[in-house]
């Protein structure tokens, strides 16, 4: 699992190994739980000498997934880049970035300027005289 949104300081990543769940972000300890006896994980084991074993097991297996450093990097990268975005897209008109097909509804609903006869004869198909 990769965390990086709104709020966090640096990228958290995690790994669920069974009845393991081991965090790591480059600004904080190292967490790892025992899910089975800790569901709720309150328990950080991961400074316990009984459990350095799980936790360097898991953190090479991190490493050689994630290079937190680069993560962090591109993440900052990518806000730069949308806060560029963002500033020249509220520039004039301003459209959101979700989709949202754009529709005359003047057209599309039965409305009192429209002749009735005539919008029903457009629905008919073959369309009549």
């Amino acid at each position: 699992m990769e965390y990086a949104a709104e709020g966090s300081y640096a990228p958290l990543v995690s790994l669920r190994y069974g009845r393991w769940k081991y965090n790591r972000c480059l600004l904080d300890p190292d967490q790892l739980f025992d899910l089975e006896a800790d569901p709720q994980e309150r328990i950080n084991l991961a400074n316990l000498p009984a459990h350095q074993g799980t936790v360097a097991s898991l953190r090479a297996k991190s490493e050689a997934r994630w290079d937190l450093s680069a993560f962090d990097a591109a993440v900052r990268q990518s806000q730069a880049g949308r806060l560029v975005v963002y500033e020249a897209v509220r520039k004039g008109g301003y459209y959101p970035w979700d989709y949202q097909p754009l529709q005359d509804a003047s057209e599309r609903y039965m409305r009192n300027h429209m002749d009735l006869n005539i919008l029903e004869s457009q629905q008919r198909f073959p369309r009549g005289d």
